[in-house]
């Protein structure tokens, strides 16, 4: 029996392991492989403590060594199924399931379940997903420096990728539905400053077009189409939060499928509590420092919970 189990760790997933074990939970973490929004990010600027632009990469890295060198524990692993001991009665304990056949029995867990990346679905883009087509610039810019490249979107992740792009394409367009975007101010600027960005706004992409691979990409800019061709389109568009079949059944949702949660980052379920990106509760201003304010949170009221308990 486990007092806390924290499933899918995230951004700041580790800093929720940290503090519970210093309120002596004995925290498991799961987690199935070492990727999180911000390590696609290859500089951070605005996380306290760094006094040099760092990768999200090596910013957790060390979160997760720093939380498991002070004694979380953790297993790679995937949630295969979370059900309650009793449906009857949801104060009781929760059995977790795992890929690996693990049965781990929890008193309370922290979901950060993150999101998924949404498609355009325009027409071709599926054909031509992950060859021509990507939602990771990061991960697949590099083979196509010195080309010419698309970026849709016009929130932080878009401009994060139309930089690094910009450093290594010979030209990136940034394609945006609009004349306004989300994206921190600081991020727009220099995007406009650099010599390798143009932007396209007030412009949606209509369909995705080429032979063998991506050629040229149609959109429509203030009622009008037109043409622009490139080698890549990389989309960088908001995120939906990931499912959970294997408890949705139980936990309640908002209309965009953020699960609900209070001021305590508790869930409508007893001993249950959600963060970060897949959670209501930061106001949509989703960031690491934000995330890491959260899974601090919600390690105190899993041990306020417990301890009434």
């Amino acid at each position: 029996m486990k007092n806390l189990v924290i499933i899918w760790t995230w951004g700041g997933g580790f800093t929720a392991g940290l503090y519970a074990w210093r309120y002596w939970l004995n925290p498991l973490i799961i987690w199935a492989n070492e990727w999180w929004m911000i390590t696609e990010n290859p500089i951070v600027e605005n996380f306290p403590w760094f006094d040099q632009p760092t990768s999200g990469y090596e910013i957790m890295q060390k979160m997760k060594n720093q939380a498991l060198t002070y004694g979380a524990e953790q297993i790679t692993d995937t949630v295969k199924q979370i059900t309650p001991i009793d449906e009857n009665n949801f104060s009781a304990w929760y059995n977790i399931e795992t890929q690996f056949n693990w049965t781990i029995q929890a008193k309370s867990i922290i979901l950060a379940i993150g999101t998924e990346k949404n498609m355009l679905w325009v027409k071709w883009e599926k054909e031509f997903f992950w060859k021509w087509v990507s939602y990771c610039a990061t991960c697949d810019g590099f083979f196509y420096r010195w080309k010419t490249t698309a970026v849709v979107g016009g929130g932080d992740t878009a401009f994060i990728e139309a930089l690094y792009l910009a450093n290594i394409c010979e030209k990136v367009y940034l394609i945006h539905r609009r004349d306004s975007f989300r994206a921190e101010a600081i991020r727009v600027e220099k995007a406009k400053q650099h010599p390798n960005i143009e932007f396209v706004l007030n412009s949606q992409i209509e369909e995705i077009y080429g032979n063998e691979k991506v050629e040229w990409v149609k959109i429509n800019q203030n009622w009008e189409t037109k043409d622009i061709k490139l080698d890549w389109v990389f989309i960088a568009i908001w995120m939906t939060p990931n499912k959970m079949p294997w408890l949705d059944k139980y936990l309640e949702r908002d209309e965009k499928q953020y699960i609900k949660v209070d001021s305590c980052t508790k869930t409508n379920l007893p001993w249950v509590f959600a963060v970060w990106d897949c959670s209501t509760w930061n106001c949509g201003f989703r960031q690491l420092v934000v995330a890491c304010a959260e899974w601090a949170v919600a390690a105190e009221n899993a041990f306020k919970y417990l301890s009434k308990n």
